[in-house]
């Protein structure tokens, strides 16, 4: 069974638009809806925003649920200038952006494994191998910088890329799914669509206006990838 986790209620009914043989439930306040995406059992459940809300749920999931793997979806702020909305980042590496301890000296960026946590690889070849075949859309594959922030202006953009060079997006759930993951020995990937990018004047503002288009393109890419892996079984 697969697991796909996604924040908000745009990202997750998305995801609801293409299950079949769909039961929902309620455990602990948070809400799973089981179902067959093509060929694949999948379980669905939103988290709610944030990195705590998103580790909660994964805890409860784990304990629930006999789970293979984990797709975190939905929506993201790019952090490159030659992004646009709707483009799509797939990670290889997610980091908490906001975990600062200075007096501990503490490492920073993508190359550790204090703050760092790495998506499967396999899973992340997947990813590659629909992209190859695809070309009609925009996919940055690489690393992803997580924390309890909407990130909106410059001063946060560049502390964000100074501490963890080569980061493609920003968002506010992946790590605290990467670090239960990782504490269950569960592979995981993120799946992002750019509902905006950060460094645009009123990215707020553009979060609105993408906010559907991007959770719709997230749940394209999700199916993309369930497929891909039935193909490959």
């Amino acid at each position: 069974m697969i697991a796909i986790i996604g924040a908000m209620d745009e990202e997750v009914l998305e995801i609801k638009k293409i299950m079949n043989n769909k039961v929902e439930s309620s455990i602990n306040n948070i809400e799973f809806c089981t179902g067959i995406i093509s060929k694949t059992d999948v379980v669905l459940l939103k988290s709610g925003i944030g990195k705590v809300n998103a580790a909660i749920c994964t805890t409860v999931l784990f304990s629930n649920f006999d789970v293979d793997k984990v797709i975190n979806i939905g929506t993201a702020g790019g952090l490159l200038k030659e992004m646009n909305p709707l483009d799509v980042v797939v990670s290889t590496k997610v980091a908490h952006h906001d975990w600062i301890v200075k007096p501990f000296n503490w490492p920073t960026g993508f190359d550790q494994d204090k703050t760092c946590y790495s998506a499967d690889e396999q899973l992340v070849d997947i990813v590659n191998s629909i992209v190859k075949e695809d070309t009609k859309h925009k996919v940055y594959c690489g690393p992803i910088a997580s924390g309890d922030l909407f990130v909106s202006d410059l001063e946060d953009v560049n502390r964000i890329l100074e501490s963890f060079p080569g980061a493609m997006c920003a968002e506010m759930e992946a790590c605290g799914v990467a670090q239960v993951c990782k504490h269950f020995n569960k592979p995981f990937i993120v799946i992002r669509s750019l509902s905006d990018v950060a460094l645009n004047k009123d990215n707020g503002i553009e979060f609105d206006t993408y906010l559907q288009q991007a959770s719709a393109n997230s749940a394209i890419w999700c199916n993309k990838f369930i497929k891909k892996i039935e193909d490959l079984a």
